[in-house]
């Protein structure tokens, strides 16, 4: 009976995160997609089954930087990411460490920024 309130929360805390207005994903420590909420996939033009072969850093410029990422607790920032149909977007950031099922990740928030949005030409 006590695991109930777990799954609840963790049904409601799935549902949300697929449903959320703001990009969500979740990688490993060498940068390869393990999950990926639907806005992300939206973002990027590529079906989930898609992201998940992929690396984070190949939508960005510069790719994925594992030394930088592994050396800070919590990261924020504006990135310049690719489309699948060649498009650019910027997108602003916070990606922090997670320990997941016991093993560790990172997990990433992320929305498009606005062309007019100061923050968009900082992008890189």
């Amino acid at each position: 009976m006590a695991r109930t309130p777990d799954l609840l929360h963790e049904a409601l805390l799935g549902e949300a995160a697929e449903n959320a207005f703001f990009a969500i994903s979740v990688y490993d420590d060498d940068g390869r997609m393990v999950a990926i909420n639907r806005r992300a996939a939206e973002l990027l033009g590529y079906s989930r089954d898609e992201l998940l072969r992929h690396d984070i850093g190949d939508f960005t410029e510069g790719g994925f930087d594992r030394a930088r990422l592994q050396s800070q607790e919590m990261r924020e920032g504006v990135r310049r990411i690719h489309r699948k149909d060649g498009t650019e977007a910027i997108v602003a950031f916070v990606v922090a460490p997670a320990t997941l099922s016991g093993l560790p990740y990172f997990v990433s928030v992320w929305w498009q920024l606005r062309a007019d949005d100061p923050r968009a030409s900082t992008a890189t």
